[in-house]
């Protein structure tokens, strides 16, 4: 739990929306969020056994960074287990996540965004759409190794033709 991976964002939004912040791990600003928002539940560090229950049985996985992150692979697993994501708009993340369809994008910062977002999804409805939607998505072309090796190649062999040619 670090600022800049959007914890207080998050527990911000949450407050707004009249939903119940939940938190897997620790770290340097556990404290804050304990004293600023009582009302959050800090679980601290699980097994990882522990953590893919918690993420089946989530609503939905918020991932609200505040700086641009590389793929994030908890929002990955959660659209594996058909838990719909709310993400970043900033982040690599998103491009996992079809906007509307199998989870929801947030104005990057906004608590605002991320509350209108947390809202949208007390609709039981719309969360078993995106949930059946994010499921069937990840499990229709799972991200193996070989077709990431396969695809990172294309990537050098492209740019290695550009530099010829």
């Amino acid at each position: 739990l670090s600022a800049e991976k959007g914890a207080l964002l998050f527990a911000d939004a949450a407050r707004t929306a009249s939903v119940t912040p939940v938190f897997i791990g620790d770290g340097p600003i556990a404290p804050r969020l304990r004293e600023q928002y009582p009302e959050a539940r800090l679980l601290g560090w699980r097994e990882p056994a522990a953590v893919r229950e918690a993420m089946r049985a989530a609503r939905t996985l918020v991932f609200p960074s505040l700086w641009y992150e590389g793929l994030g692979l908890t929002a990955l697993e959660a659209k594996a287990m058909g838990t719909p994501v709310i993400v970043s708009d900033i982040c690599a993340a998103r491009e996992q996540i079809a906007d509307g369809a199998e989870g929801l994008w947030f104005r990057s910062g906004d608590a605002g965004s991320l509350a209108s977002a947390l809202e949208r999804l007390k609709d039981d409805a719309l969360v078993a759409r995106l949930s059946r939607a994010a499921y069937e998505s990840y499990w229709r072309d799972p991200p193996t190794l070989s077709r990431h090796v396969e695809q990172t190649l294309a990537v050098y062999d492209e740019v290695l033709a550009r530099r010829r040619g």
